[in-house]
């Protein structure tokens, strides 16, 4: 081991950006477009997640079923 194994080359443009990204709490402001991405993915996303999700729970039924049987929980006579 030589020893410059942990040289560390610095770049302006990624040190500012850094900077920015590190103050930016600094400078937030609740917006329009804030508040619109804030509800599609705090709200309104999760919300008909679980929706659809709920819904189709007890329709399918996939344990032990063979190629010529329904997937349908309670399937039709």
């Amino acid at each position: 081991m030589t020893g410059h194994a942990h040289v560390k080359v610095q770049d302006a443009a990624i040190e500012r950006q850094s900077f920015m990204r590190e103050e930016q709490y600094k400078h937030f402001r609740w917006t329009k477009t804030t508040v619109r991405s804030s509800l599609w993915g705090a709200a309104i996303l999760p919300v008909g997640l679980f929706l659809v999700i709920y819904g189709n729970q007890n329709k399918w039924d996939w344990t032990g079923k063979r190629r010529d049987q329904s997937l349908a929980a309670a399937p039709k006579s």
